[in-house]
C-alpha cells in the first residue's frame, strides 16, 4: 500500500475506529485491497466521512487466513463471504476438505516466496463467474506461490 494511500486511512480511520490502535486499521485496509484492489484508489479520492464509510462498507465482507509457518484447516464447512475469501498458505499448510466456500472473489494458494503448500479435497469453491468442484477421492495440491483465482 503506498504512503498516501496509509496516512489516509490513519487520518480517518483512527477517529473513526477510535478503539482500535493504527496498526489494526492498515492491516484491515491492506487485507482489503489486497483482495479488491480498487478500494485503495476509493481512499485516495475519499473527502466526506460519506466518502470513507462507503470505502468501509466495500471493504467489509473479506474472510483472510493466512498459515505463516502453522496449518489453517477447514473441514466440513461453509464459509460465504459478500466481497471475498482468500486462503494464502505462505511457508505453512492450508487443508480444505469437504466444505464449500462462496464469495464474489475466491483465492487460495501462495504468494511471495513461501514453501508452504495448500491441499483441497472433497469440496466446492464457488464465485460470481466460476465454480470448482473437487469430488471425492480427488485433491487439489497447490505448492509455493502457486494460486487458484476464482472471480
Amino acid at each position: 500500500m503506498d504512503p498516501i494511500t496509509s496516512q489516509i486511512i490513519i487520518g480517518l480511520g483512527t477517529s473513526y475506529f477510535s478503539n482500535f490502535t493504527t496498526p489494526v486499521i492498515q492491516k484491515f485496509f491492506q487485507k482489503a485491497v489486497q483482495l479488491q484492489p480498487s478500494i485503495e484508489e476509493d481512499l485516495k479520492n475519499a473527502r466526506s466521512t460519506q466518502d470513507f464509510e462507503k470505502v468501509f462498507r466495500d471493504a467489509v465482507g473479506v474472510i483472510d487466513a493466512q498459515a505463516g509457518t502453522g496449518t489453517v484447516e477447514i473441514d466440513f464447512s461453509f464459509l460465504e463471504a459478500l466481497k471475498g475469501i482468500r486462503f494464502d498458505h505462505q511457508n505453512g499448510l492450508v487443508t480444505i476438505a469437504g466444505s464449500r466456500l462462496h464469495a464474489p472473489i475466491l483465492q487460495a494458494g501462495g504468494t511471495g516466496t513461501g514453501s508452504g503448500q495448500t491441499e483441497i479435497t472433497d469440496s466446492i469453491l464457488k464465485s460470481g463467474g466460476a465454480e470448482a468442484r473437487i469430488g471425492k477421492g480427488a485433491s487439489m495440491k497447490i505448492s509455493r506461490n502457486a494460486q487458484i483465482r476464482l472471480s
